[in-house]
């Protein structure tokens, strides 16, 4: 399992580790540097501080070869080569004649030597160049050391503040291990370090919105259940009369009244089920291109029997290549209890039409009507869930229009409803595409 505390730790460690270990590197590189300039410059101030005398200078060899840091003189006569002077007793270094400094490896050794002119003679002074790299070495380990102990302590401090910085985390796991569907507070953020307040704020979101989805579901629940008493008493009232018929035109207006309870009842039924499924908390419904006229005409087509059997003229006026992106099966829900609605609430003789105009960017959906209209104070509120107008006799449940609003909003549009100088429209608009 990823952790972020071992991550962090791990990271952390590495880089300063590395960090460490790159100063050390270049402190020993600036070591070096000034060491050879030191050297060189030693080197210098040797040859000239040997006297300028054209004579032999006397032979004498110094034996101690232990002492790494001394430098090893050679004088030889520039005429014949011969060698007058070797300070260390080591092995022949070449007698190079080039004057200057020069970088050689002699015998698998390297060395840096320096050739001057001294009168008749030629002074060398040659240094093992390893000696130069212990010293840089020296000095940079001299150096980084105190780091290098303070380590332990850096990666104690390191734990202590990774595990103070995340504790907040835990805090907040804490916060949301203590919410239920019963309790759902937001997560209080104001001491919370700002990295994580975005994480808090998501999470706060979402718990307003499940507490927003349960309230509606909990209003749902409760009004179904009193949407449905209604005509479950009225059908039980009307089973006992046709219980208490006696005769059987009796029995049989008893009946009818029960079939057309049972067709109302199972009408609400199957608009708090179409509710239901339009719900936003529901699974997402996958939308595409459609065609928005062929899908109104074969709602309207639908709907010519119900139409003639009132004498309502149904019509329908639509620009062809309308397209949007939706949902076809709700869209024709939404269609279906608009044009259902405008037939049911429009007296006979009346008018009903359908348009779809496109101007190259929206789509305009209207259902116009011949009907009543709405009072203006009830325009808002016949969209809510079960509200019907004082007064209304019509058969209905109240939840088509808030079916046609939820399934407009699902659909970046929103409901709107006119009364007109001849009745209600019904209208919204979609995004052309």
């Amino acid at each position: 399992m990823n952790s972020i505390r071992n991550t962090l730790l791990v990271w952390l460690l590495l880089g300063v580790t590395t960090a460490i270990l790159l100063a050390a590197t270049l402190v020993y590189f600036q070591a070096r540097n000034e060491a050879n300039t030191l050297s060189d410059t030693q080197m210098k101030q040797l040859v000239a501080s040997l006297p300028q005398s054209p004579g032999p200078i006397p032979t004498t060899r110094n034996n101690d070869t232990n002492m790494p840091d001394d430098f090893v003189v050679q004088v030889w006569d520039d005429n014949n080569g011969f060698r007058l002077y070797v300070s260390h007793e080591v092995t022949d270094l070449p007698q190079l004649k080039t004057l200057g400094f020069h970088d050689v490896g002699f015998a698998g050794v390297d060395w840096r030597i320096y050739n001057a002119h001294l009168g008749e003679t030629i002074v060398q002074v040659a240094q093992l160049a390893k000696v130069r790299h212990e010293v840089a070495a020296k000095v940079a380990l001299r150096t980084v050391a105190p780091l290098l102990l303070l380590l332990p302590f850096i990666a104690i401090l390191i734990l202590v503040a990774v595990g103070r910085s995340l504790s907040a985390v835990k805090r907040v796991a804490a916060h949301v291990e203590s919410r239920d569907a019963s309790s759902l507070p937001a997560i209080p953020d104001a001491e919370l370090p700002r990295e994580i307040k975005p994480l808090t704020h998501a999470f706060n979101d979402l718990l307003a919105r499940l507490r927003a989805a349960i309230a509606a579901q909990r209003a749902f629940i409760a009004d179904a259940a009193h949407e449905l008493k209604t005509p479950l008493t009225a059908l039980r009232l009307q089973i006992q009369l046709a219980e208490r018929a006696r005769t059987p035109d009796e029995r049989g207006a008893a009946f009818a009244d029960v079939k057309g309870g049972l067709e109302r009842a199972t009408h609400l039924v199957q608009q708090l089920l179409t509710l239901a499924r339009q719900d936003p908390s529901a699974s997402e419904q996958v939308q595409a291109k459609l065609e928005l006229a062929s899908l109104a005409r074969g709602v309207v087509a639908d709907f010519v029997p119900l139409a003639n059997a009132k004498n309502i003229d149904l019509g329908i006026r639509a620009d062809k290549d309308a397209h949007i992106l939706g949902n076809a099966d709700s869209l024709r829900i939404l269609l279906n209890n608009l044009v259902d609605n405008a037939i049911r609430y429009t007296p006979e003789g009346g008018t009903v039409d359908v348009s779809i105009q496109s101007d190259g960017f929206r789509v305009s959906l209207a259902v116009d009507d011949t009907g009543p209209g709405i009072p203006e104070k009830d325009l808002a509120r016949v969209q809510d869930r079960f509200y019907r107008v004082p007064g209304n006799k019509a058969e209905g449940s109240g939840l088509g229009l808030a079916i046609v609003k939820q399934i407009a909003v699902a659909h970046q549009s929103e409901l709107g409803l006119i009364n007109t100088s001849h009745g209600l429209q019904a209208n919204m608009t979609f995004a052309e595409i």
